[in-house]
């Protein structure tokens, strides 16, 4: 079954759950993706800190890059993207400013080539907050970096502390202004359930985020790790991790508050690496392969009971963004109740798709 957007069409005729993610697959342009991020991995370095939760090479699951692969694996990828794409390369798994000069300009220098030669548009990189100045800045954007994210977690001086980040909050506000003084895009990585952390801690530093400038996030709920502190501490009974239930209605907030601040969340949940998803290293915590599309749902459920709670004669007709529909129905089909009761009350078009409306959000025409 085809999908077009902006097609007026009843829920019910919309994909099964279990199709959702393969609507992107359509032939149709429309669907076609055009934003591609080429990733490389180094792991662990340039980092001057064992953080308690933090094994890089299994939340990864790769080995490092060599400066000599870069080049073979730019070309690699770019064979199966579209000319029209925007394609850009990204290093993470590390701290990039926390590697020699040296290093940088040998990791750069051969992205930089593509740059120059209009083939990849930037270059995005991670690392920690205390280890960004203003001539850092200046260096990257010189070297083509175009979008800095700066590995916060929190912006609790206590949670930082019991997560051996070895860094204070006043270092990310520091280089989040060094960042955007060089007018790179500003990143920020937040995690929820670190030791000593806290629903009302995580809101303040997501809030912080908007505060200094951040364009873009990422959410991360911690997991225990095998090789870790973090798996020590919880091998001790001195660390419980969040349950899904909790982290998940943790995100749902915190995903609705940057949607609401145009703030772009690039994922919410770690990447399903193989190792991870086989449960080998994962001793404990909230990993699912579909976190985000479990938040988001709750998001949606929310919102649609909102509206069913207003009363039939409240509302004429709500809109949502076609590339929402697996979350409006929700991960499972969570949502199907409250939106057959919605349609039992307005049959006719109450619920439909439009293109015009924000990703996360709804739009509700209300009667006069």
């Amino acid at each position: 079954m085809r999908l077009d957007r902006g097609e007026k069409r009843d829920l019910n005729d919309a994909l099964p759950n279990a199709l959702c993610a393969m609507q992107t697959l359509s032939l149709d342009p429309k669907y076609m993706k055009t934003h591609y991020t080429i990733p490389f991995f180094i792991h662990h370095e340039g980092c001057t800190h064992r953080c308690v939760f933090c094994d890089q090479r299994n939340i990864t699951g790769r080995s490092t890059v060599a400066p000599e692969d870069i080049s073979h694996t730019i070309d690699q990828y770019l064979k199966t993207m579209s000319d029209h794409a925007s394609v850009e390369a990204a290093f993470f798994g590390g701290s990039f400013t926390g590697l020699s000069r040296k290093r940088q300009a040998e990791l750069l220098g051969p992205v930089k080539e593509y740059i120059d030669s209009g083939k990849i548009k930037g270059i995005r990189l991670s690392t920690r907050p205390d280890l960004v100045d203003p001539g850092g800045a200046r260096f990257l954007k010189k070297n083509g970096v175009t979008c800095v994210e700066l590995g916060v977690q929190s912006m609790s001086e206590e949670v930082l502390r019991l997560s051996g980040r070895g860094h204070i909050a006043e270092d990310t506000v520091k280089a989040s202004g060094a960042v955007l003084g060089e007018g790179l895009s500003l990143g920020h990585q937040i995690m929820l359930g670190l030791p000593g952390s806290s629903f009302e801690k995580e809101m303040y530093t997501a809030r912080m985020a908007v505060r200094l400038g951040a364009s873009q996030v990422r959410i991360y709920p911690t997991v225990v790790i095998e090789g870790t502190v973090l798996a020590e501490m919880w091998k001790r009974g001195e660390y419980v991790p969040l349950s899904e239930e909790e982290a998940l209605s943790r995100s749902a907030d915190i995903l609705s508050y940057f949607n609401s601040e145009g703030i772009k969340v690039l994922r919410c949940g770690l990447h399903p690496s193989e190792e991870l998803s086989s449960g080998g290293k994962l001793l404990a915590g909230p990993f699912h392969p579909a976190f985000r599309l479990k938040a988001e749902s709750i998001i949606f459920g929310r919102m649609l009971r909102s509206i069913l709670d207003e009363g039939p004669d409240a509302v004429s007709k709500v809109s949502y963004n076609p590339d929402d529909e697996c979350a409006l129905r929700g991960y499972g089909a969570m949502n199907s109740s409250v939106i057959t009761e919605l349609r039992r009350l307005k049959p006719d078009g109450f619920l439909s798709p439009s293109s015009n409306v924000t990703r996360g959000r709804l739009t509700v025409e209300r009667n006069v």
